[in-house]
């Protein structure tokens, strides 16, 4: 099990910042967003729910690969979103990267349990420590959400007319 979910943990929170001081119209911020938020709520909730205590490692390797791969190319995408073109776009943007921030750190969270030297620390306690960030960082995805749809009016707009937002919003309702 330390195997497979050290690899859920490694490769998060590195690589480069490709933000960029670009805005991007209301409608394509909100899809972008809201489509790759998608993926990540899936992908994450999939994964949380074949993780078991006693499972083998793997049985879990395959989920923590997705889970990895899924939470860096998501926190990427939002960094690289650019401020939605809004009066109020400045925000808006910040608002997605303390959310991609946050989601970095709450994998780390889970990487520090799984490389830990503690011999208190049970494999049943690991998984336990990767379940609870994963489900932490998909009610932090619907807190988001909402606040984005909810301090940027037209933002918000753009977001309730966009097909992908409302993929969004049925992903986190079977997710949380």
């Amino acid at each position: 099990m330390v195997i497979s979910l050290t690899a859920l943990a490694a490769g998060c929170g590195g690589g480069s910042d490709s933000s960029s001081n670009s805005t991007t119209s209301a409608a394509d911020w909100a899809s972008g967003y809201c489509g790759a938020a998608s993926t990540w709520v899936t992908t994450l909730d999939k994964a949380r729910a074949s993780v078991k205590p006693n499972d083998p490692a793997a049985t879990a390797s395959d989920a923590a690969q997705q889970v990895t791969a899924e939470t860096n190319t998501f926190t990427e995408t939002i960094k690289g979103l650019g401020e939605p073109d809004t009066p109020d776009g400045a925000a808006s943007a910040a608002t997605a990267k303390t959310l991609a921030d946050t989601l970095v750190g709450r994998m780390a969270r889970a990487s520090s349990a799984i490389n830990t030297n503690n011999p208190d620390v049970t494999p049943a306690l690991q998984v336990k420590t990767v379940r609870d960030q994963v489900t932490a960082s998909l009610a932090d995805v619907a807190k988001a959400t909402t606040a984005l749809e909810q301090g940027d009016d037209e933002l918000g707009t753009a977001m309730h007319s966009s097909s992908d937002c409302t993929d969004l919003n049925t992903a986190l309702s079977k997710a949380t």
